[in-house]
């Protein structure tokens, strides 16, 4: 119960505030879709395909893998039919923590917290981190940062919202240094992909390298994974939680919470979604209630300690790899550009990509430029459209890759994709080249990620 009541207060600044009389509409009409049958939330298919809702967040389809959550971490059995709506509520916040994983940085985060010091609160992820159809102020991040500065009201607790619609953490990990670390150093990071990224072992990869990458920071930040789900059931949450067991890591998952209830016919997909990925604004209070439900769990772990406990030590080996932790991303005017043809700068290219190149019907077109690297990636605007061309890499005169940027997942988007990984790291003149076969397509150059 006192959750329910924490979130009722919670509810009720929230609505005294003035955010939205909206936020009163969404919570009254969900309650009438409450106990009246189920949502349409059956799909036995993997046709992911667009099915992220229409600002692209989409999977590719030759994913293979099952596209539903694991069950591994639901203890709970399914409520009963005459369960109320606040019992409700209560089990789904309860069901969605997997496990709070090894909680000694996060303790050392609140014991900072508790003393006064300035701590931050970060987010990484799709569309759901961004806000889409909920806006900066309602989506689950600042609900949630709010939230934080309710529970240490003497502290400054800063946010970081380095959401990113249709991207999975193939780019997340090519972008983080910028997107997350660019102005401070988060004490707390939220990782959120796991309806943006494929089966496929790149997204395996990147993932764990995004996650290794921000353990590592020097200020020993808490990392949390959040788990979200789709109408259909996608989730790469088992591939994922491997990567959370490994490491210890909390880890949230809003399919546990929300499955067994549609299951049980207790509440429609509608209730949480207004399409078939994004959480409405009452979806995404609840998804809000999930993290604070992890950390409140966690400060009556830190309240019953007189200081600070010792860190865990990292493990020393990876589940699928933790090589790409070290990319960081190189816009237009931090790479070494030595020649440009057919290419214009473009300042506002896609998204947060406003420091690059476009190539748009011509003939024939390169750009050549000298960095130090062991692995490159390219950041590209990707498309399912034929107009869009391929890139050839060529790496001290040899073609070493060809990157298409027409894909059948691509709405516009920006894209990343590794062009490269060499045996060492070493100094190497690249060309980006479009293919001959490719004259007088599109192609939009946002930069490189390079690792060492």
């Amino acid at each position: 119960m006192k959750k329910i009541i924490a979130f009722v207060l919670a509810f009720s600044l929230l609505a005294a505030s003035g955010c939205s009389k909206n936020t009163d509409d969404a919570v009254n009409d969900t309650s009438s879709q409450i106990t009246e049958g189920t949502a349409d939330n059956t799909d036995s298919g993997s046709d992911t395909t667009d099915s992220a809702g229409s600002d692209g967040d989409n999977i590719e389809t030759e994913n293979t893998f099952p596209p539903e959550t694991s069950s591994e971490y639901t203890t709970a059995p399914a409520p009963s039919a005459d369960v109320s709506s606040e019992e409700l509520r209560e089990y789904m916040v309860n069901n969605s923590l997997m496990t709070l994983g090894d909680a000694s940085r996060m303790i050392n985060v609140m014991k900072k917290a508790e003393a006064g010091e300035e701590i931050t609160v970060g987010f990484i992820g799709g569309s759901i981190t961004e806000g889409i159809s909920a806006g900066d102020s309602l989506c689950y991040a600042k609900l949630t940062h709010n939230a934080l500065c309710e529970m240490f009201p003497d502290t400054a607790v800063n946010y970081v919202n380095a959401g990113l619609s249709g991207t999975p953490s193939v780019l997340g990990v090519v972008r983080a240094e910028r997107d997350l670390f660019g102005e401070k150093q988060p004490d707390i990071i939220f990782i959120e992909f796991a309806v943006n990224d494929g089966g496929e072992q790149q997204y395996k990869d990147c993932y764990e390298s995004l996650v290794k990458k921000c353990l590592d920071k020097e200020n020993a930040p808490a990392v949390v994974l959040l788990f979200t789900v789709l109408k259909n059931r996608y989730s790469c949450q088992p591939q994922m939680a491997a990567v959370g067991e490994h490491y210890g890591l909390p880890m949230i998952s809003v399919g546990n919470a929300l499955n067994p209830v549609f299951d049980a016919e207790l509440m429609k997909w509608d209730a949480y979604s207004d399409d078939e990925s994004h959480p409405n604004i009452w979806g995404h209070e609840l998804v809000k209630d999930f993290l604070m439900n992890y950390f409140e769990q966690v400060k009556e772990q830190a309240d019953a300690l007189d200081s600070a406990p010792a860190l865990t030590p990292l493990p020393d080996t990876a589940v699928y790899t933790t090589k790409y932790a070290d990319i960081e991303l190189l816009e237009r005017d931090q790479m070494t550009v030595t020649d440009v043809q057919g290419f214009n700068e473009a300042d506002k290219l896609i998204a947060t990509f406003n420091n690059g190149w476009m190539y748009r019907k011509k003939t024939g077109a390169s750009i050549t430029f000298t960095e130090e690297f062991k692995t490159l990636f390219l950041v590209f605007n990707c498309n399912n459209s034929d107009s869009y061309a391929d890139a050839e890499v060529y790496i001290d005169g040899e073609l070493v890759n060809t990157l298409p940027s027409n894909k059948p997942g691509g709405w516009g988007n920006p894209e990343a994709d590794c062009a490269y990984i060499g045996e060492e790291c070493g100094e190497h003149t690249v060309e980006i080249r479009i293919a001959p076969s490719d004259n007088g397509k599109t192609y939009g150059f946002c930069g490189i990620g390079i690792g060492k």
